[in-house]
Parts: C-alpha cells; sequence; structure tokens
C-alpha cells in the first residue's frame, strides 16, 4: 500500500513542504525538476545593483557553506570597468559580512573586466580577468578584503609580451595549489588570435617552470574554458576557426601528443561555432558546450563530449554531437554535469518578440532530452526588461541548480541569480530494512540528530546524502542502539542511508 503525508516545517523563515512518498521498497521525494524555488529570493530570482549603470555577472561559485559569489564587473560611465563580486546567503540575501553590504568593487585598471571565479581549498577567493591589454588577477580573503599576499596588494597584472591584447577568459586551481589561466592574445587587431595558458605560484608569481617563463602560446583561436584532469594535465577548450576546438598541456606546458593531432582537436560540425564552457566526466570523457550557426541564420545550443584521447564519442547525441534549437536563436554559456551523469547547459535564448531570457536545457548521458525536466528538458526564463543572459552555472549540495548572470532592468545592466529545483534522488530500490525501526529525533533540527534503533546493532553505517546523492558524511558504529549524528552542512533536505549487512534504509533528515 502506498502512504502519503505532507511535512510542514520552518524552513529559513518560510513554510517548507516536503512530499514523502512510500511505496514497497521506495523511497522518492516529488519535486518538480526545473521549476522554479520560491524558497530563493523573490520567486526564485534575485537582481542585484552595484549602483551604477552596467553590473555584469559573468562567472558563479559556490562555497563549501552554501554561500553563492557572483563576479562580474560594474561600471559607471561605460568608460571605466572595475572588477565586482557579490556573495550571497543560501536563501539569496546579500551576505553583509563580505565586503560592504556584501558587495565588492576593485579598480585595477581603467577597463579592467572579471571573467572568471575559482575558490581555493583555503577559503580565498580568486577572480581572474583583463583590460584593455592585460590579464589581471586578484585575490580575495573570505571576508572579500584584498589578499596583500598575493602579487601587489592583492593584485597580478600580467602582459604576455609580443601580443597587443590579452584575454583571460577561464581560472582553475591545481591540487599543488598553483594558479591557471586560459585565455587568447593577439598582436594586434588585424591578426588572428592564440590560445593562451599562464601559471602562477600560489604568491601571484609567474611560474617559470612551467612553458616559456609561465606562458605558453598555443594554436590559433579563442581559449575560453580551461580545466585540470586528475593526472594534472591541462586541457582548453574554445574556438578555432568557427570550430570547437580543444588542447592538451603536460604539466611543464609542452602540447600532450597523446592527445588528437599533437595535442590539439578542431571539430568543425556547422557554420560558426562557438565553444564557451566546458567539463570533466568522472570517467575522463570531455564536454564541450556552446553554440553552433543555424542555416536560416541564429544560433542554437550545442553540446560535444570526446573520448579522453580526443576522439568524439560515438555513443553520444549523433556522432558525438548534440544540437537543440532553442527559441529563435540560442547561445549555450555554461555547461555542469551532475553527479548522476546528467548534463546541464546553460545561456540565453531569444523569443519571437527579439527579448533575450535566461535559458537552460538538461541531456541524459547519450545526450538524448531528460523529458523530465522543465518543458521536454528545456526551460526559458524571462527576467528583466528585453534582455537577460545567463552566463554561468552551479550545483549546490541539496542538488538545486543556480544560474548567474545579468538583466536590463530598462535603463541599467543589474547582476542576476536564478534557482530551480532539482530531483535526482528518488526511486531507490533497496530494502526499508524495517525490523531496525530507526528513529529521528528532533527532526526537523538545527544540526544535532539522535538516531535510535529498535535492537542493538554489532555493526552499522550511516551515510549522509545530498539529494543529488553525493555522499557528504560517514558515520561507522559498533555495539549499539544510539548513533549521534552531528550534520554540518547547510540549512535544508538531506537523506540518511543506514547500512545493515549489505542492506539498506534511506529516511530523510531536515536541518533548518
Amino acid at each position: 500500500m502506498t502512504q502519503q503525508f505532507l511535512l510542514k516545517t520552518p524552513f529559513s523563515g518560510l513554510l517548507f513542504i516536503v512530499l514523502i512518498v512510500f511505496s514497497g521498497s521506495t523511497y522518492s521525494f516529488a519535486q518538480s525538476a526545473g521549476t522554479l524555488d520560491n524558497t530563493f529570493g523573490t520567486g526564485g530570482i534575485v537582481i542585484t545593483s552595484l549602483d551604477t549603470i552596467r553590473d555584469r555577472g559573468n562567472s558563479l561559485a559556490i562555497q563549501s557553506d552554501g554561500k553563492i559569489i557572483l563576479g562580474g564587473s560594474t561600471s559607471e560611465n561605460y568608460t571605466a570597468y572595475d572588477f565586482a563580486l557579490a556573495r550571497y546567503n543560501n536563501d539569496g540575501s546579500l551576505d553583509t559580512t563580505f565586503g560592504i553590504g556584501g558587495k565588492v568593487i576593485t579598480t585595477i585598471e581603467d577597463r579592467s573586466e572579471g571573467q572568471s571565479l575559482a575558490i581555493q581549498s583555503d577559503g580565498k577567493i580568486i577572480l581572474g580577468g583583463h583590460s584593455d591589454w592585460y590579464i589581471n588577477l586578484v585575490r580575495y580573503n573570505a571576508d572579500g578584503s584584498l589578499d596583500t599576499t598575493f602579487g601587489t596588494g592583492g593584485i597580478v597584472i600580467t602582459d604576455v609580451l609580443g601580443f597587443y591584447d590579452e584575454v583571460c577568459k577561464s581560472v582553475a586551481i591545481q591540487s599543488d595549489g598553483k594558479i591557471v589561466v586560459g585565455g587568447y592574445a593577439q598582436h594586434n587587431n588585424y591578426d588572428l588570435r592564440h590560445f593562451v595558458v599562464i601559471r602562477y605560484n600560489n604568491d601571484g608569481s609567474l611560474d617559470t617552470s612551467f612553458g616559456n617563463n609561465g606562458i605558453v602560446i598555443g594554436g590559433l583561436g579563442n581559449c575560453e574554458a580551461i580545466r585540470i584532469q586528475n593526472d594534472g594535465k591541462i586541457l582548453l577548450g574554445g574556438t578555432s576557426d568557427f570550430s570547437f576546438a580543444l588542447e592538451r598541456y603536460n604539466y611543464d606546458g609542452s602540447l600532450d601528443n597523446t592527445f588528437g593531432i599533437g595535442g590539439k582537436v578542431i571539430t568543425p560540425f556547422q557554420n560558426n561555432c562557438l565553444g564557451n564552457s566546458m567539463e570533466l566526466q568522472s570517467d575522463g570523457k570531455i564536454v564541450l558546450g556552446g553554440s553552433s550557426g543555424l542555416p536560416s541564420g541564429g544560433f542554437t545550443f550545442t553540446l560535444a563530449r570526446y573520448l579522453s584521447n580526443g576522439d568524439l564519442d560515438d555513443s553520444f547525441g549523433t556522432n558525438g554531437i548534440a544540437s537543440t534549437p532553442l527559441g529563435t536563436s540560442s547561445r549555450g554559456n555554461s555547461v555542469v554535469i551532475q553527479n548522476d551523469g546528467k548534463i546541464l547547459l546553460a545561456g540565453e535564448s531569444k523569443d519571437s518578440s527579439n527579448s533575450f531570457n535566461f535559458a537552460l536545457a538538461r541531456y541524459n548521458s547519450d545526450g538524448t532530452f531528460d523529458t523530465g525536466f522543465g518543458s521536454g528538458g528545456l526551460i526559458v526564463t524571462p527576467i528583466g526588461i528585453s534582455y537577460s543572459v545567463g552566463q554561468s552555472l552551479g550545483i549546490e549540495n541539496n542538488g538545486k541548480i543556480i544560474l548567474g548572470g545579468y538583466v536590463y532592468n530598462g535603463s541599467n545592466l543589474e547582476m542576476a541569480l536564478v534557482r530551480y529545483n532539482n530531483s535526482t534522488i528518488a526511486g531507490i530500490k533497496e530494502g526499508m530494512l524495517e525490523e531496525l525501526d530507526p528513529k529521528i529525533y528532533p527532526n526537523p533540527s538545527s544540526g544535532d540528530f539522535s538516531i535510535r534503533f529498535g535492537t542493538f546493532q554489532n555493526s552499522i553505517r550511516i551515510n549522509v546524502l545530498s539529494l543529488s546523492g553525493e555522499r557528504l558524511q560517514t558515520i561507522n558504529k559498533e555495539n549499539c542502539d544510539l548513533i549521534e549524528l552531528e550534520l554540518d552542512q547547510p540549512s535544508g533536505l538531506y537523506i540518511i542511508e543506514i547500512i545493515q549487512d549489505k542492506q539498506r534504509s534511506f529516511q530523510r533528515l531536515i536541518k533548518y
């Protein structure tokens, strides 16, 4: 027999309602994937002005404590641009412990645009970008103040000698703490651009053991994304000659000749392809997301998946490529891979009235649409007036999806965040272990839970899982009938997995 009940509990100052369904051996959450999360901001949307006329959110990062950072740039007059950051609590309110009222503005050069965020293991924040001429990097302490142990007063400016203009598009942190920047450089306005990768020591100095005094000039094209593989190799993704392009380098900056042809891969598959974002799957496959041209004009969301050697993965989409028409034209700007292997691609979509909106698509691991997400796998979210661009995706520990970018309010550009519900843990087909009779109290709780069993247990394991299935905490106990659990995670809904003799029971935990 199926039993359903509503659990109503105060959560972050709102009424949080969870529908829990028990049906034999299945435990699942009825949560509509892709709907706006009404516990975040106003109806799932947060818009932030930095009191200037042009605020752009270009990169999003989620801290280990669940706080959300949106980085980009701000301008008072369209001629001088500054780096800008805003940090938010999990409910979308500005974190007033960060900078001034949750906001930080940093003047570097006349026209400095923040493009890519990275968070170090010690919690320090790096925002990379560029001015009209040079690469710019800034490192902040966790409170938003400049980290004066980095570069000069927290700022590093890099000139790629022999080139007229340099652009930083992506920042990554190696396991040894070194900082790697990917972008492109050109000799002058009439020369084609070249991939460029730069590596810095933890103090901001150039790492002279890498390439030519810390700098590597790659092939023709625009590098838009950089990722560090588990083996330490450095992967660049972007566009070359209007085709998707990848380059892979060894730890010392030399090209990896085991990848593609001499370390490079070019994929021409439609007119005017733009590779904008890249992620690595847990199996080593590479997903490059962006857009490609339509014969009738405009663009369409596009993904390509590659094997670890650079070959297109024929098991994905059509011959390794999946294209998705969305509106009259759409551009994919950010790709993220969920823990369950599903792929999200977000960006902007133009509708029949020529308005641009936040857009999001979700694919199964084979490149087909996930029809259980949004409307047939697609979501379009109008924000602002006539113009809104989704630039950067993130997934919270509870599986919810954050999309950051900027919107036009009728007179100015403002930073924007949207949070969507997700439901990636459902239909767990395992035994309920009724003989254990586990009782959890108090539930909800501020984080301290007790789990009591109906009988004394010789050996028991407790795993705390996020809604996306990620294991967050583990407790092993012997000879007990009571376990004390301190849930060291942000407020939200979690699953506990109780394991005895290879059998599993799934229960719910709510931390307020």
